[in-house]
């Protein structure tokens, strides 16, 4: 039986097993059971000395890894892992991963962790790791840094690389990145139409800075730009430096997918995942219930204004606390079609939400169908207060042109208007929907 040993801020807390057969099972550390302060590494999997074997272990340790089946391609080809089960796949590249977690072979120790470890890159090696995915690298992971090996979820092309004092570095022994770095998505060809995303970086970060000024909890971000490459640095949410800034802490956490024990195939309502009664039904035993649910409601209204389709479980994250306490991560992944719509593009009734909203004859997904109404029946169906429900939709309505004023003002010179002025003009179409 194959084992790996993982490791949270240094300490033991468990073992992934993997049988001749291939089965995956997770059991947690006699010693870690016993530490103050111990948590789970997942809310799927509550601290026990019995060892856990169900679909909840694969759902977990599965969504720690790139969805991309190409990506998880090119993990195997690089680094030569056996297979690309997730045992294999986080042996090859689990020493960074979103949240806590760091794996290692039996026997192997992180070492020390309270130290920050780093190579700074000058601009040709940066745009070097930046372009990395046309070598066929994997999350940046190119050939040069072979001790550099991370593991980042998602579908977007992306690394993760350390910032310090303003310079951009590879993380070296145990040290954490603490940036997220994404890079433009580009045009996908669909079957009868072509979706232009070659200016993501900055529809997200103008969406990202939307959502901040409507008073959400959103990571900080910036763009980067070498010359031949742009791409967007989001700082983690999941790093924290120590009270005296010499090492660079994990913070644990989990998606929806994860919470929730649901393969990341099935990340989107449509497909059998999670919806927002179920999110909601799960925030009511948040520390911070009552803010993390209006935060939850709040985002989905909006999305909707954004037209920001892509808001499904693996985009919503809980920190995990000592004994089990959970509580909302800040906002992420903020993406509007807007800028998409027209020409070869997509159509403004192609556009749907990730997850439904309860009308009076079905659920309703696309925007056009959406008015403030649909919120107000799903927060019923989610059992959550209708008055506080209204307030939200007053607040978001009467906030919308000063947000839109307010972060106009401070967009980076030379900042694309074919980015922004869709994506403001698409605010003030759809508030006046919030008060219907």
């Amino acid at each position: 039986m194959d084992k790996l040993d993982i490791y949270m801020n240094g300490l033991l807390v468990g073992e992934l097993h993997r049988s001749n057969s291939g089965a995956h099972r997770f059991t947690y550390s006699i010693n870690w059971l016993d530490t103050p302060g111990a948590r789970p590494i997942s809310l799927s999997m509550p601290l026990t000395r019995n060892a856990y074997e169900g679909p909840e272990v694969i759902n977990f340790f599965d969504n720690l890894l790139p969805d991309s089946q190409e990506v998880r391609d090119r993990i195997v080809a690089r680094y030569r892992a056996d297979s690309k089960q997730p045992f294999d796949l986080l042996k090859a590249v689990g020493r960074d991963t979103v949240g806590a977690l760091q794996f290692y072979p039996q026997g192997e120790q992180p070492g020390n962790i309270k130290t920050i470890n780093y190579q700074p890159l000058n601009d040709s090696e940066l745009e070097k790791v930046l372009l990395g995915y046309q070598s066929k690298a994997p999350l940046g992971m190119v050939n040069e840094l072979n001790d550099f090996r991370i593991s980042i979820a998602g579908a977007q092309e992306k690394t993760a690389l350390l910032k310090i004092e303003d310079k951009w570095c590879i993380p070296e022994g145990t040290t954490p990145t603490s940036h997220i770095i994404k890079l433009p998505i580009g045009k996908i060809q669909g079957a009868d139409h072509t979706i232009d995303l070659s200016d993501s970086v900055e529809n997200e970060l103008l969406c990202l800075e939307i959502a901040r000024e409507f008073g959400f909890d959103v990571p900080a971000c910036e763009i980067v730009n070498t010359g031949r490459v742009k791409a967007l640095a989001v700082e983690r949410f999941d790093r924290k430096h120590s009270s005296d800034r010499s090492w660079l802490m994990r913070l644990p956490q989990e998606d929806y997918c994860q919470v929730l024990s649901c393969p990341s195939a099935r990340k989107y309502e449509s497909d059998g995942g999670p919806s927002i009664a179920q999110i909601m039904k799960h925030l009511q035993s948040s520390s911070n219930s009552h803010k993390d649910r209006r935060t939850f409601m709040a985002a989905q209204v909006l999305f909707f204004l954004l037209g920001a389709t892509d808001g499904h479980a693996k985009n919503f994250s809980v920190f995990i606390e000592p004994g089990g306490g959970f509580k909302l991560t800040p906002i992420y992944d903020i993406l509007s079609a807007y800028p998409a719509v027209g020409g070869q593009g997509l159509h403004l009734r192609d556009l749907k939400l990730a997850m439904t909203l309860k009308g009076s004859k079905g659920r309703k997904s696309k925007l056009f169908q959406i008015y403030g109404r649909h919120f107000i029946s799903s927060a019923k169906e989610a059992q959550y207060s209708l008055k506080q429900m209204q307030d939200v939709l007053k607040v978001m309505y009467e906030s919308t042109d000063n947000v839109i004023e307010k972060v106009s003002k401070r967009l980076p010179k030379h900042f694309p208007m074919k980015v922004a002025e869709p994506i403001f003009e698409g605010l003030n179409r759809r508030k006046e929907r919030l008060i219907s």
